[in-house]
């Protein structure tokens, strides 16, 4: 059991609003199960009901981990020390208002190659409809053809989201998919944005340097910079700075290690974490657009391939039914 992207965009948008209005948590999240269904309202719900236990705001997140992920946990307990719990949930709902807007332009830049690939496995059997079969024989070849074409996208879906998932403990995962083209360049800037984000919610809520390096890592969902952070923390308790260990891990970009070191001289490192965060979104965006471009790109000569086989295959077979007829 899951939220979906917009749910949860919705949902944190909801919960600050009326945090805005100086609505208590509890009676926030009571009022929102009250005003959804489903999924949402079971996970509304079971907030409310940790709420009027007397957990925390962050126990009460804690305990729906099925639904929420380390980024919203890390964010609404740094949130909810520092007095800000709403600005958290701002946050939370602009993240994934950009993580739905992403895959929406991605899944209607391949609308068309979808219908493309559909038609042609609708032709490609059409010979059999004058074949001794007839309509059964084609129905039969197209039913087939859909069911080989579904069960290869769903594995397909399955084995990049256990990649995905798998990357964010293993350190070689992690390196490899940032080498994939474009969705290596896009992965990494969401996962910078998630470090950025999450590290400043918790210097503005008061946590130490060390646990609010590793809440953003967790809540980064890289393998690389949880390793990163992990090989800082014994020299920064040894009284060294963030910003130029930042540039001996290799997973952080030139443009963040320069800007964290400018910040820690400064004294204006909040201010430089939020422009990280916002340009790591407009990247990520960016790139976003590219990826899909180029997907429909990739998969339209791929069907076109396919159809100009299946034309091919269809005209020769026409031709050898008709040197057959001519022999008899």
């Amino acid at each position: 059991m899951s939220l979906s992207l917009v749910q949860k965009q919705n949902f944190y948008y909801e919960l600050g609003q009326r945090l805005h209005s100086g609505i208590g948590f509890a009676s926030a999240v009571k009022q929102l199960s009250e005003d959804t269904g489903g999924s949402l309202k079971r996970f509304a719900k079971g907030l409310s009901e940790a709420a009027a236990r007397g957990d925390s705001v962050a126990d009460a997140f804690a305990r729906q981990r099925s639904m929420v992920g380390d980024l919203e946990i890390s964010i609404v307990s740094g949130s909810e020390r520092s007095g800000r719990l709403e600005q958290g949930c701002r946050y939370l709902s602009a993240y994934f208002a950009t993580l739905a807007e992403s895959r929406s332009i991605i899944l209607k830049g391949s609308a068309y190659p979808l219908f493309l690939l559909h038609f042609a496995i609708l032709v490609a059997p059409i010979t059999k409809l004058m074949g001794p079969g007839g309509f059964p024989a084609y129905r039969k070849a197209v039913g087939w053809d859909l069911l080989l074409v579904y069960v290869a996208a769903f594995v397909l879906f399955v084995c990049i989201r256990l990649l995905v998932r798998a990357a964010a403990g293993s350190v070689f995962l992690d390196r490899l998919l940032r080498f994939l083209p474009l969705f290596g360049k896009v992965r990494r800037a969401f996962s910078l944005g998630r470090f950025c984000g999450t590290y400043e919610m918790q210097l503005q809520s008061g946590v130490n340097v060390m646990d609010g390096l590793t809440h953003a890592g967790k809540a980064s969902q890289s393998a690389l910079v949880m390793d990163a952070v992990q090989r800082m923390l014994p020299r920064i308790r040894a009284g060294e700075q963030v910003g130029p260990l930042l540039g001996k891990s290799g997973a952080f970009t030139k443009k963040m290690i320069r800007s964290f070191k400018l910040g820690e001289e400064t004294g204006k490192l909040d201010e430089e974490l939020k422009l990280l965060t916002e340009n790591f979104q407009k990247e990520a965006m960016a790139r976003v657009a590219t990826l899909s471009a180029w997907i429909p790109k990739i998969l339209y000569l791929g069907i076109a391939g396919y159809v100009g086989y299946t034309i091919i295959t269809f005209y020769v077979g026409m031709l050898s039914n008709a040197t057959k007829m001519m022999d008899q």
